[in-house]
């Protein structure tokens, strides 16, 4: 309705014929269609509500099961190899390395590590990219 202001037609009505193809007249049409101009505007502002609305609803499907992860300075906390790039790559490979401790919180979500000897880890690092290392 938006991009063509019409119903489409199947091929198939158009070699074959059909009602609605045989009754067709483009002058009849050209009046017709001038009202459906006019309530275009309603017609995306219908559609931008549903787009909104539908945004709306999956975002709480999202967030009801996310799970927020907060560190205190001085946590120890695993990260993710696949994030830092570095150690093994394949099936066998571990997943998590460390310990760290958290060196300072930067934000929401960001943190700043440091290895058990006190030397800083470089960049910050993501708490989707960190989990807590229970000793």
């Amino acid at each position: 309705m938006l991009a063509y202001g019409a119903e489409v037609v199947v091929p198939l009505e158009i070699t074959h014929g059909s009602p609605r193809i045989e009754a067709y007249e483009p002058e009849t049409n050209e009046e017709g269609m001038r009202p459906a101009l006019d309530l275009i505007d309603e017609v995306r502002d219908e559609a931008n509500a549903r787009n909104a609305e539908h945004q709306r609803r999956a975002s709480l499907y999202y967030n009801r099961r996310v799970k927020e992860r907060f560190f205190q300075q001085r946590d120890l906390v695993l990260r993710k190899i696949e994030a830092s790039g570095v150690g093994e790559r394949g099936k066998v490979a571990p997943n998590w390395e460390g310990p760290y401790k958290v060196r300072r919180t930067l934000g929401r979500g960001s943190y700043k590590l440091e290895t058990l000897n006190g030397d800083e880890v470089p960049r910050t690092w993501h708490a989707s990219n960190l989990k807590v290392y229970y000793v």
